[in-house]
């Protein structure tokens, strides 16, 4: 029989000898653990049936199709879960990457898949992309497994116990110094100064900061001025926060919120419009940095981040006598289980006020 050339078809052979055939471009399966020699494979693919298939495959648009018991499909699954829709945003982006990153998996059984797969997957991503990539993979896929073996759709989670690749360096977001602070207000673009203001004064994360409206800045009767909202990060167990603007970050916020809307953003880009996101963020900073006049000023300060100033606030609450407790609250850190939620919400109140009140004083 005449070989047949079709093109778009990711083949794969897994460690048990079978073989799995997708249609690259849309993930849907089309052999799933075929027994047998590669030529046999081959034959098999040449047949009526698998060309009709592939047929259909090639003219089918929109949500790629996995039948059921394989990976393609518990992702499907998984993504219908709250393990998956109550994820940050950040988190998300990442492991979408990571799901990319496994599409020549979709096609296989989730109930062959065994600690050593785990380890092939998390081994190919620190080869071909980077050591922190492949962290992202490994989450991703115990995040899958664990979600399944809660539903007892498996067993164990072949993901768990894997040990992560990448160690993040202590020193990766460390306190700004005073005069690199200094430095950069000087130098910082207008577009950038609300963001660089509102981590330093008040140690939003990026992600929050990004998203913040003009609604979020209200009057306060014991504030004054007051940051109103809840963290993207486990938002739905700390509540709402309220952050006590200081004289600094009002001179910065006060003369930009006259005569906008309450939905417009806080922080815009050198275009006046919304961050996107935080990684967009983040790369109007990373473009600050590499620019002439910041490395000509502060030539020693390249590792800077802005999650950097979140660690410089908290540093000086802590200069302050504030207790760890306290700080964990300004920042919106979680420690405390579900049941202390509403408690946990009026202390948070009566820190903030505490806060304000000394840091006004020392200002």
């Amino acid at each position: 029989m005449p070989r047949v050339k079709l093109s778009g078809l990711n083949i794969r052979k897994n460690k048990t000898g079978k073989w799995y055939v997708s249609y690259r471009k849309t993930g849907t399966a089309l052999v799933s653990g075929f027994e047998g020699s590669r030529d046999e494979l081959l034959r098999h693919m040449a047949s009526t049936d698998f060309l009709n298939a592939y047929t259909v495959a090639q003219q089918a648009k929109g949500k790629r199709v996995y039948p059921d018991g394989t990976i393609g499909a518990l992702i499907d699954w998984y993504e219908t879960r709250e393990a998956w829709t109550k994820l940050a945003p950040r988190t998300q982006a990442d492991y979408i990457k990571a799901r990319d990153f496994l599409e020549p998996t979709f096609p296989i059984s989730y109930l062959e898949i065994t600690g050593d797969d785990v380890l092939e997957m998390r081994d190919r991503a620190a080869e071909t992309r980077y050591l922190k990539f492949s962290n992202d993979v490994v989450a991703y896929m115990s995040s899958v497994f664990r979600e399944a073996k809660d539903a007892r759709k498996l067993e164990r989670n072949p993901a768990h116990g894997i040990k992560r690749l990448y160690k993040a360096d202590k020193e990766a977001n460390r306190a700004w110094k005073d005069h690199e602070w200094d430095a950069v207000w000087r130098l910082a673009p207008g577009h950038i100064r609300p963001a660089l203001a509102i981590a330093r004064w008040a140690g939003l994360r990026g992600q929050d900061i990004a998203v913040l409206q003009w609604a979020n800045y209200r009057e306060d009767k014991d504030l004054g001025r007051a940051l109103v909202f809840t963290p993207l990060k486990n938002g739905e167990k700390i509540g709402e926060i309220e952050l006590g603007v200081v004289a600094g970050l009002r001179a910065v916020l006060d003369p930009l919120a006259k005569g906008v809307l309450p939905s417009a953003p806080i922080c815009r880009n050198s275009l006046g419009k919304q961050y996107p996101s935080e990684n967009a963020l983040r790369k109007v900073w990373q473009d600050f940095k590499a620019s002439e006049a910041f490395t000509r000023a502060l030539p020693a300060s390249a590792d800077l981040t802005l999650h950097g100033l979140r660690v410089t606030y908290a540093s000086e609450l802590r200069e302050n006598g504030f207790s760890d407790r306290e700080i964990a609250d300004m920042l919106g850190d979680l420690t405390e289980s579900m049941g202390k939620r509403y408690a946990r919400g009026a202390r948070m109140r009566k820190t903030s006020v505490r806060v304000f009140q000394k840091m006004t004083k020392t200002a």
